[in-house]
């Protein structure tokens, strides 16, 4: 009797459809954008939480991003550079909903890459919610 009802609860669990509902339910949803805050793609209805995002620019130096929330979140969302070498300070609450990612100003310098690109290459960041 035990080994039947064992069979069944691992046919169960091992289903697909039932490691796709867990997988969905565990992960964080998440926002791919670029530069602009344009969305680029999103998972597990991250828009849903997610107004806007809009970059900032200090000096005319581009210096981080504003995201706004469509409800109070108590924790900021992640935000990281996906592909370039942006690093951002902790998230600061811009009024009671909004929240805002800077870029602090590098004091130093870093050898630049000499060559150049026939295009430029997409710059993507992600933002992960944490519910």
């Amino acid at each position: 009797m035990n080994d039947s009802v064992d069979k069944r609860i691992k046919a169960a669990i091992n289903h697909p459809d039932f490691v796709k509902k867990v997988a969905e339910e565990i992960r964080l949803p998440f926002l791919i954008f670029d530069k602009e805050g344009t969305f680029q793609t999103e998972s597990g209805g991250a828009t849903a939480y997610i107004d806007k995002i809009e970059p900032s620019y200090e000096n005319k130096r581009f210096s981080g991003f504003t995201v706004y929330p469509k409800m109070f979140l108590k924790n900021p969302p992640v935000l990281q550079a996906i592909n370039n070498d942006f690093q951002f300070a902790s998230a600061k609450r811009v009024n009671t909903i909004d929240w805002n990612y800077r870029i602090p100003e590098f004091k130093g310098f870093v050898f630049q890459d000499t060559g150049t690109y026939d295009e430029k290459p997409a710059v993507l960041f992600k933002l992960e919610i944490i519910r």
